[in-house]
């Protein structure tokens, strides 16, 4: 990749980068797993392991994006061939997110730092250049505990370890691919490996407004208006002005 395409491909990401320094907005390459509530692999990674991506090497490319004397873009080759990319999205120094490529140069893993506590909070995980898996870190404990698959880059199962004992209690699914927001969540309270407890979120949300507008009071009518009058007219005839009055010798008789 020459510099005039490095440049480019920086114009592409760096009006973004308040977003993905904030965690709008990219886990370790391990078996996706056919997944399902009580299945053997709900045992899931909790450790975020850093990939190396050697930035000190001698023949890293390196580019200072905005001037202040400090790499934002380091690119760590072998020969010709992009092997991990660097990048400060947020100039403040640390790096925030890393990029590794495949032998086709397609991009095959991510690693974010969202929180810029040196600690990589989120590793996504690419077959073909596409998404199919992200690891995610959501309590500030240092440990992984939701793990997201995807079908054609659609988030299409979702595996939650929510109480931080390193086994899934939690599986969720999107029956309504064009409704993200209202997943079928099963949920294992005893521990044993198996849902207890199933929650249509938007189900169970419809259903909380209905009783809620059921239960209020009936809205009080609007306040009629008193109707309004016209005036009435004046039996008195109206004086008719003098005859001579706008001209201009109505003063008197010369």
């Amino acid at each position: 990749m020459n510099s005039s395409a490095i440049t480019r491909s920086v114009s592409r990401w760096l009006p973004l980068a308040p977003l993905l320094a904030l965690g709008i907005a990219c886990s370790q390459s391990v078996s996706l797993g056919a997944g399902g509530p009580g299945q053997a692999n709900d045992a899931r990674p909790t450790e975020a392991k850093h990939e190396p991506c050697d930035v000190e090497s001698k023949g890293a490319a390196r580019m200072d994006v905005n001037n202040d004397g400090k790499s934002e873009v380091t690119r760590v080759m072998s020969g010709s061939r992009e092997l991990c990319r660097a990048l400060d999205l947020n100039f403040d120094g640390r790096i925030d997110s890393y990029l590794y490529f495949d032998d086709q140069g397609l991009l095959r893993r991510r690693e974010s730092d969202f929180d810029r506590d040196g600690v990589t909070d989120e590793i996504a995980t690419y077959q073909g250049g596409k998404i199919v898996r992200k690891d995610r870190e959501t309590n500030l404990d240092g440990k992984l505990d939701t793990w997201d698959f995807y079908q054609n880059e659609i988030l299409v199962r979702r595996e939650r370890d929510s109480n931080a004992d390193g086994r899934v209690d939690q599986w969720w699914s999107f029956p309504d691919p064009t409704k993200m927001d209202c997943p079928l969540v099963e949920t294992d309270a005893d521990g044993d490996g198996r849902p207890d407890t199933k929650q249509d979120v938007c189900k169970e949300r419809d259903a909380q407004q209905a009783a809620a507008s059921a239960a209020a009071p009936p809205a009080p009518p609007p306040k009629a208006e008193p109707p309004k009058t016209e005036p009435a007219a004046s039996s008195q005839p109206t004086a008719a002005p003098p005859a001579d009055a706008g001209r201009p010798d109505s003063g008197g008789a010369r």
